[in-house]
């Protein structure tokens, strides 16, 4: 029987065997998510997040990733973009290397207007989310993540999730990649269930001694579609259509594919 903390080491292993990058480069650049939750964040990171969060809602990551460099340089902090108005927008739409959605950029100069009220009510943007405590419970998370929703735009079901573990949160984005990952082992039995996945992410941390964010980030980068320069992968393992199975170092945990001559194993 596979321990979690095994599985994980199967996945991180193959990865690693597939990508271009030298050892010591590989843990260097995915060892940074290792370190989310030390990271002293300002008012201008915060809103940094948020707007990438925003902008990779319901995209392709490979497409949003090309165009971060105009992203920031149209939406450099909270206080620039809250004074936009309709020729600001007609502007950054006219400009092709950027993502030309009105929708996404309406909402970035909303949520900038929403961080200058919360900071000016508690101080810093820091404040506010430690204003819910949301590392002592797992109620107060949740609480924290229903405000998020209620006050930003574009902060949905699974959005919220991604914007709180960007900020260092103990949580992990449930998105279409993980749950089919989680899914094909059997771990869940449904990919809306977005609870379990997060219970089931919990598991290879406190496993593993890994925070979630790197455990986030090493199964989303072993399924996730299209060529990832930055980290050295051609593709990802556990893709949607067309897995490639015959290198998955998981491959007999797998319910997708039948295993060849032996029986199925179960964590």
């Amino acid at each position: 029987m596979e321990t979690y903390r095994d599985l994980f080491i199967r996945v991180e292993a193959t990865l690693k065997e597939v990508s271009t990058l030298p050892p010591d480069l590989f843990e260097l650049r995915f060892g940074e998510f290792k370190r989310y939750e030390e990271r002293k964040l300002s008012d201008v990171d915060y809103f940094r997040i948020m707007v990438e969060v925003v902008f990779y809602s319901g995209f392709k990551a490979g497409t949003v990733t090309k165009k971060l460099g105009k992203i920031r340089e149209y939406f450099p902090d909270h206080v620039t973009v809250a004074k936009y108005g309709e020729e600001d927008i007609c502007m950054i739409l006219s400009d092709s290397e950027i993502i030309r959605n009105r929708r996404k950029i309406e909402a970035v100069i909303e949520n900038a207007r929403t961080f200058n009220d919360i900071i000016l009510k508690y101080g810093s943007f820091g404040n506010y989310v430690k204003s819910f405590k949301p590392k002592e419970s797992f109620e107060n998370l949740m609480r924290f993540r229903e405000d998020i929703k209620h006050r930003f735009e574009y902060l949905g079901d699974i959005t919220a999730y991604h914007f709180m573990m960007d900020i260092g949160l103990p949580v992990i984005k449930p998105d279409r990649v993980l749950t089919r990952i989680f899914k094909r082992l059997g771990l869940i039995e449904s990919e809306d269930k977005h609870l379990e996945v997060l219970e089931q992410a919990q598991r290879f941390s406190l496993a593993t001694g890994y925070p979630l964010r790197y455990i986030d980030i090493i199964f989303v980068k072993y399924g996730q579609m299209g060529k990832d320069e930055y980290f050295g992968l051609e593709d990802g393992i556990c893709l949607e259509k067309n897995p490639k199975c015959e290198i998955c170092g998981i491959r007999k945990y797998c319910k997708y594919v039948p295993s060849v001559g032996q029986g199925r194993s179960r964590l």
